[in-house]
């Protein structure tokens, strides 16, 4: 009897047994809180980005809703996408801000300018731009328009960290930048990010208000790395090409939330008015061990991403009826993933799966017509159908040139169908 074997599964975690095994050593042993690697790692990451200042985060929301706090006035509004997680908007309310969506690009995902241009007004604080799916946002003339008005600008390069604008990392082109270390970014320490500034004043602000949180707590951390290595099991690929691939599919075909959600977050979104204990808490050591070691590699993984999407493009670029993202080999563009937009994406991805490809459909949400932020819903048209047409391509190094081959062949055949 022969044996069915699957693809390479749609992700992979940033991760490796000697990862896992560094940091549960460290818990088991209480070793997670000490020494000053924090302090190291913010000077590494101070030197790779040419920043000023880089102050560690729990996570990335948490460097969000300080550098909104520390960037406004109670009451103003912000300018932000609306195609984002939730959690993003409810950072900006929780630091009292008036969230104000601009619509976005449906190539990039990106914000639009002109959108932005157009809500500007005496009551703007602040304008949040973010980097998705590891585009940078054409923030040039959003900088210059803002630096008129004396309004700040803050980025969300928590999907971008490595990108880079003529030289200038993502995140330090403006008053802020924020990055994450989270579970499935492209470096791992299952929670964590960084805010970087050039601003003495947000520095002093951000550091007086976190010395007196506590250290993440080990507990969390633990169950946090549990989930991760439970994922990585899962998709690890002896298992993932002759069990969970057929699991997957079984219940995308047959829409079975249960297992349709577990590789999903934002499932449940809800408004957040004060911000959460568990987001006031400061960087374990442990934590910083782990993005110290993988730095290194960061570039090198950013060209295997480069090159993926590179592959796509060729590959994909003459069909109509997909908007496919934008190729930029400068090194603004990292691509945590390819994104595809396509009208009728449940049956692209029905039909990938059933001929054995991996790929999924995006969770991202136009949050300006969620019904937990009705107070602050606003037309954006261009969000809305990005996110019920938005499908990702794996683009993690891992993944090979072989796997987006064949990926691009089931897309092909598809519309040749």
């Amino acid at each position: 009897m022969s044996v069915e074997f699957g693809p390479s599964p749609r992700l992979r975690i940033y991760s490796s047994p000697a990862l896992y095994g560094r940091l549960f050593a460290n818990l088991l042993t209480r070793n997670a809180a000490s020494d000053d690697d924090v302090c190291r790692l913010e000077c590494e990451v101070q030197r790779l980005m040419g920043a000023r200042h880089a102050i560690a985060m729990p996570m990335a929301r948490t460097g969000i809703y300080l550098a909104v706090k520390y960037s406004i006035k109670p009451g103003q509004k912000v300018i932000l996408s609306p195609y984002t997680i939730a959690d993003v908007i409810n950072m900006v309310i929780c630091a009292g801000g008036r969230p104000v969506f601009a619509d976005i690009d449906r190539e990039s995902c990106n914000i639009n300018v002109r959108a932005v241009l157009n809500l500007l007004d005496d009551e703007t604080g602040a304008v949040l731009v973010t980097h998705f799916y590891g585009q940078m946002a054409d923030i040039q003339p959003i900088l210059a328009a803002c630096k008129a008005r004396n309004i700040p600008v803050i980025e969300d390069a928590a999907q971008a960290c490595g990108a880079r604008l003529n030289g200038r990392a993502a995140g330090t082109l403006a008053k802020a930048g924020v990055l994450s270390f989270g579970m499935y970014k492209n470096i791992n320490s299952f929670f964590g990010g960084m805010i970087v500034t050039d601003s003495d004043e947000l520095a002093a602000a951000i550091r007086t208000e976190i010395a007196d949180w506590p250290l993440q707590s080990s507990v969390a951390l633990a169950k946090k790395a549990l989930s991760g290595l439970i994922t990585d099991t899962i998709t690890w690929p002896p298992v993932f090409k002759t069990l969970s691939f057929r699991l997957f599919r079984w219940a995308f075909l047959h829409d079975v939330s249960v297992i349709n959600n577990l590789l999903k977050i934002d499932v449940d979104p809800k408004l957040k008015s004060a911000l959460p204990e568990s987001y006031r808490c400061r960087m374990l050591p442990a934590q910083a061990r782990l993005i110290l070691r993988q730095l290194p590699l960061l570039d090198q993984h950013t060209r295997a991403r480069v090159d993926a999407a590179r592959l796509y493009h060729a590959g994909l670029s003459d069909l109509k009826d997909l908007i496919i993202a934008p190729l930029r080999t400068d090194g603004t563009h990292i691509y945590a993933y390819y994104p595809i937009q396509h009208a009728d994406r449940e049956c692209l991805v029905a039909h990938a799966m059933k001929h054995g490809r991996d790929i999924a459909m995006s969770y991202h949400r136009n949050c300006a017509s969620l019904p937990c932020f009705r107070e602050y819903a606003l037309p954006c048209p261009n969000a809305q159908a990005t996110a019920d047409s938005l499908v990702y391509l794996p683009t993690y190094p891992r993944y090979g040139k072989a796997e987006v081959g064949k990926t691009i062949a089931v897309i092909r055949s598809y519309f040749q169908k």
